[in-house]
């Protein structure tokens, strides 16, 4: 008897259309749509948070239904407190060293593992859908667009347990030093230029001068989105970069697996659309609105489940009334047709571009792809 065993991310479903001869490099190929609910063989996936004991009895009820939703997919659910790693605890910043903290157990964890780092404010806003379908992708690091604000999100991502994760997620951690004066969103400004480096495109240099130059206060918020910007031109549509041994992804709004809560209108589906809900704070919208009892994990389902249809047209309707964060039209300049919300966004099918699919941006680098 003989065994084939084929990794996750080359099945696709039954019936699904999937033409390969459409695919002219791997790129494409990957792509193309996957099997959501298989898991490569031997991986193994984690929802990992940090917080203290403060933060735990503070985001109690959040935390409660991540279990509901780690129990329910066999994942295991990891709370670390940041303080167990030594080489973490020069950090002072919180965020910053919550990307240190991650790396640093990582180092201990099977090569296997996939991670889902999450926000404490992060809730489960559907249980019967999993995570394979982020987790099945080759990037070893997955970012995604904020929702409605012109950043790559800083406080939910996906991780493989590999040396290119680890020093991301170092790097990343760094920026605690560098942090300028005036206001940077912490961790969330730093992203940009973490990403504009590893994948080297260009203006690196300019980029960072001007974050480095931040002076104004959280009331002002000028500069900061100038240099934002600049990252944002530099970097293009979003996509999976090859770069420096490994892949970093970053997936177009609202087609992750975690997505601002209240954009979503706090309601989900259980075909498409992201699972969890990030900027949940109050424990109350926990209790009173996602859930009947939580502790049980008996959700309200006639207040957050809406058809996939349903979900699927709200997304498309904020696609249109925020033309300055989403590609308009069915043949959207700036990116390439199939990344078009009018054409993907419905069925929040929109995935990163392959790392050299036009429209290509242009990089520094010489052992990119």
């Amino acid at each position: 008897l003989y065994r084939l065993v084929l990794p996750a991310s080359q099945l696709a479903p039954v019936g699904e259309e999937v033409d390969v001869q459409e695919h002219d490099d791997d790129d494409e190929a990957l792509a193309a749509p996957r099997c959501p609910g298989f898991v490569e063989e031997g991986r193994r996936i984690a929802i990992v948070l940090l917080g203290d004991t403060r933060f735990q009895a503070k985001y109690k009820t959040q935390i409660q239904s991540l279990k509901c939703f780690a129990d329910g997919h066999g994942y295991e659910l990891r709370i670390l407190l940041g303080n167990e790693y030594e080489a973490c605890k020069n950090y002072r910043d919180y965020f910053f060293r919550k990307h240190c903290t991650v790396a640093e157990w990582l180092e201990s964890q099977p090569a296997t593992l996939v991670a889902a780092i999450v926000d404490a404010d992060v809730v489960a806003a559907v249980l019967e859908r999993g995570l394979e379908k982020w987790a099945n992708h080759p990037a070893d690091v997955q970012l995604y667009q904020r929702c409605l604000l012109p950043e790559i999100m800083a406080g939910n991502y996906m991780v493989r347990n590999t040396p290119f994760s680890r020093t991301f997620l170092r790097n990343w951690a760094k920026y605690n030093f560098e942090m300028p004066k005036g206001f940077s969103s912490s961790d969330n400004g730093a992203i940009h230029l973490v990403v504009q480096d590893t994948v080297q495109v260009l203006n690196f240099p300019k980029c960072k001068k001007l974050y480095r130059g931040l002076d104004k206060p959280v009331t002002d918020l000028t500069t900061y989105f100038q240099f934002v910007k600049c990252t944002t031109d530099a970097l293009g549509p979003p996509r999976d970069w090859r770069s420096r041994g490994g892949i970093v992804a970053v997936w177009p709004r609202f087609n992750f697996w975690a997505a601002d809560g209240v954009y979503m209108s706090k309601a989900a589906s259980r075909e498409i659309g992201p699972l969890l809900h990030h900027g949940i704070k109050d424990s109350k919208d926990v209790t009173g609105h996602y859930y009947k009892n939580v502790s049980a994990c008996v959700q309200n389902t006639e207040n957050v489940i809406k058809s996939a249809a349903e979900i699927g047209i709200h997304a498309i309707n904020l696609a249109r009334g925020y033309k300055e964060y989403f590609p308009q039209g069915k043949d959207c300049p700036g990116t390439a047709i199939r990344q078009c919300p009018e054409r993907c966004l419905g069925t929040f099918s929109c995935w990163p571009l392959g790392d050299q699919e036009k429209p290509l941006t242009p990089r520094t680098c010489t052992d990119c792809g």
